[in-house]
């Protein structure tokens, strides 16, 4: 009898502290999937790029030291040259570190605007959460198409990583030209699941940071490009094989061997150029409106 009392205690000791563990993961999920950081450890001053500093607040109009920091880069002259670019970051770090892919369509032709979400990078605020990224990426959106006054037919959008499912939640809710997903995930469950780490946990019960972009493509009304290294061991190419099965047209879908989460355009090289500059002008609108290169007062 006291040896099934002193089992009993065990197991409602196990019991509680299993509890306790899905507990902290319902509670500090966010923490596990945002990985900001405040240090810029490169700006477009550093590569002598040409570029302008922007703040913008949360109804996208314009807000000198304060609000979301972002840069814009005026587009070179290239073969999309009069077109923008919103470009979201994915879950680490912040703008800086993403500098090297956004010159390329810089030089693609696109003007691109970088923004670090809310306690990414100079941009103020509480810790980021799923609901969070989303409203900064409306209030980019609002920046580009109201306060910059740029036609939607002329904005493309593009996200990696967790920026893709941004980009996609963007894409169902604000219009634009086009959008370019890189290296995305098909939802935070299935990614969850492919990492293996919380394999012993309920994880569908308790997560709340769905970015369930499975559900959401099948409402995708404008042309999509699904790039994804065949070597990428943090989300799987499979998923986005399975976004772009999902999508209506017109959708293309590269894979690219040899590529990992974050050198596909570097593995790549000048092919990268040719794949994106190819899917853009083939489905690209044809519009005569030239958008200005600073914001309206």
């Amino acid at each position: 009898m006291i040896f099934y009392k002193g089992l009993l205690a065990v197991a409602a000791a196990m019991a509680g502290i299993y509890g306790a563990f899905c507990f902290g993961l319902y509670a500090y999920q966010a923490r596990l999937i945002f990985k900001p950081t405040t240090l810029l450890t490169e700006t477009p001053a550093d590569q002598q790029l040409d570029y302008e500093e922007v703040w913008i607040g949360p109804d996208g109009k314009a807000a000198p030291g304060r609000g979301l920091h972002g840069w814009w880069l005026p587009g070179l002259s290239g073969q999309l040259s009069g077109l923008t670019l919103l470009y979201l970051h994915g879950n680490s770090e912040n703008i800086g570190a993403n500098l090297g892919l956004a010159h390329r369509y810089q030089t693609m032709g696109f003007n691109v605007l970088l923004v670090d979400y809310r306690g990414y990078g100079l941009s103020p605020g509480p810790f980021p959460n799923e609901q969070r990224v989303y409203e900064d990426a409306i209030a980019a959106h609002r920046y580009l198409t109201e306060t910059r006054q740029i036609p939607t037919q002329k904005l493309w959008l593009f996200g990696h990583s967790l920026g893709g499912a941004i980009a996609i939640e963007l894409a169902t809710q604000r219009p634009a030209a086009g959008l370019i997903v890189q290296s995305t995930f098909s939802s935070m469950l299935e990614a969850v699941r492919f990492s293996g780490q919380y394999s012993w946990v309920p994880v569908d019960w308790i997560l709340t940071q769905r970015f369930d972009s499975v559900a959401k493509v099948p409402q995708l009304s404008i042309p999509v490009f699904y790039i994804h290294g065949l070597e990428d061991d943090t989300t799987a190419a499979m998923m986005s094989e399975q976004l772009h099965t999902l999508s209506p047209p017109p959708k293309q879908l590269w894979l690219l061997p040899g590529a990992g989460h974050n050198n596909v355009a570097t593995t790549a090289g000048p092919d990268y150029f040719t794949q994106v500059e190819t899917f853009v002008q083939q489905t690209q609108p044809t519009v005569s409106i030239q958008p200005p290169t600073s914001p309206v007062e």
